[in-house]
């Protein structure tokens, strides 16, 4: 099914609701869509996140994985 004809889809159900939380629902979820999507990073993030990058690069900083991290801790509780 092509995007524009999703769309459609979705426009048409939309228009069969009668239940206000739904249609609350609904709109929370596609706003926050849209929001997502409008987000910039300001000049000084972008210091920030190029000053860290440079020091991990050297090898100034050791990154970990997400499963690195997940096994440290399970370690560290016991578990």
């Amino acid at each position: 099914m092509t995007k524009t004809a999703l769309r459609k889809k979705i426009v048409d159900c939309v228009e069969q609701v009668q239940n206000e939380k739904i249609l609350e629902a609904v709109y929370t979820l596609l706003n926050e869509q849209s929001d997502n999507n409008d987000y910039e990073i300001s000049a000084a993030d972008w210091k920030i996140i190029e000053a860290s990058r440079k020091v991990v690069l050297n090898g100034e900083e050791k990154l970990y994985t997400a499963a690195q991290v997940k096994r440290k801790l399970l370690k560290d509780l016991g578990k």
